[in-house]
C-alpha cells in the first residue's frame, strides 16, 4: 500500500480554526483541513481514494498508523518467566546482576550481528556492496521501525524491521554513486521524525551506519498538504 506524508507541515494553530463538518477551515489559506487523526491508515487511503478528491489538507497524529515493516519481520515477545525474573531482579534491586545479564546479552547480540554481516559480505558477488545499518530515535535511543532508506533519487533502498535494521544490496559501480559517495534519504514517520540525508562511502565493505532521526518541531499533531509516495523498492542487480 503506497504511503503519504506532509512534506511542508502548516504552521498556523487549528484551535484558531473554524469547525465544519469533517474537519476545520483555515483562513489564512482559505481551505478546508480534513480531521483524518482518529481514522485508521486504510480509512485515510480510502477517503483520499474518492473520486474528485484533489489536493487535500490534513490533520494527523504522531502514532497514527502501524510502521510498515518487511514481510517476516514478527516481532517476539519477551517469554513470561523471562518477565517474571527481571521484575524480581527489579524489586529486589539486584542491579548488578541485571546489568551482568544485559551486557552478555547486548554481547551476544552485536556478536550475532558482525558474524551475520562477515558471512553475507563473504557471499557477496564481486562488484556489489551491501550497506546495511540501523535507524535510532535521537530523543530516546529507541529503534525507529518502518523507516525507509532510498538511495539517492532512486525508488530503491529498503525498509527497517522492528529494531530499526536495515539491509540492501547495490552495485559498486552504479549511476547512483558519486565519487565514491551514495547518498541516502532516510525518514520515519512524517509526523514524528524530520527526514535525514547523509552521504556513505561505498567500499567492499563498509562499517554499519547509525542514523539518528530527529523530532519535528511539536512531535505530535501535524497539520498539511498530503502527498502519497511508494516505499523503497528492491536494487537492481
Amino acid at each position: 500500500m503506497p504511503g503519504f506524508s506532509v512534506p511542508n507541515p502548516c504552521p498556523q494553530p487549528w484551535a484558531t480554526m473554524t469547525p465544519t463538518a469533517a474537519g476545520r477551515f483555515c483562513g489564512q489559506c482559505q481551505h478546508q483541513v480534513v480531521d483524518f487523526s482518529a481514522l485508521s491508515e486504510a480509512e485515510v487511503h480510502a477517503w483520499l481514494a474518492q473520486p474528485g478528491v484533489g489536493t487535500v489538507c490534513g490533520l494527523f497524529r504522531a502514532g497514527q498508523f502501524a510502521p510498515s515493516v518487511p514481510a517476516g519481520a514478527v516481532a517476539t515477545a519477551a517469554p513470561r518467566w523471562r518477565r517474571w525474573l527481571l521484575t524480581g531482579l527489579a524489586l529486589l534491586s539486584l542491579k548488578p546482576l541485571l546489568s551482568s545479564c544485559q551486557n552478555a546479552q547486548s554481547n551476544a547480540t552485536a556478536a550475532n550481528g558482525a558474524t551475520e554481516q562477515a558471512d553475507e559480505l563473504a557471499t557477496a558477488p564481486q562488484g556489489q556492496v551491501t550497506i546495511r545499518g540501523r535507524v535510532l530515535d535521537d530523543s530516546t535511543g529507541l529503534a525507529v521501525a518502518g523507516a525507509e532508506i532510498f538511495i539517492a533519487d532512486t525508488p530503491y533502498g529498503a525498509v527497517a524491521d522492528e529494531q530499526g535494521n536495515f539491509s540492501f544490496t547495490m552495485k559498486q559501480q552504479w549511476e547512483a554513486v558519486q565519487n565514491g559517495l551514495v547518498s541516502l534519504r532516510v525518514s520515519g514517520s512524517p509526523f514524528v521524525f524530520v527526514p535525514q540525508t547523509l552521504s556513505v562511502a561505498v567500499s567492499p565493505a563498509p562499517a554499519p551506519l547509525t542514523v539518528r532521526l530527529q523530532s519535528v518541531p511539536g512531535r505530535g499533531q501535524i497539520m498539511g498538504k498530503v502527498a502519497g509516495h511508494e516505499p523503497p523498492q528492491k536494487p537492481p542487480l
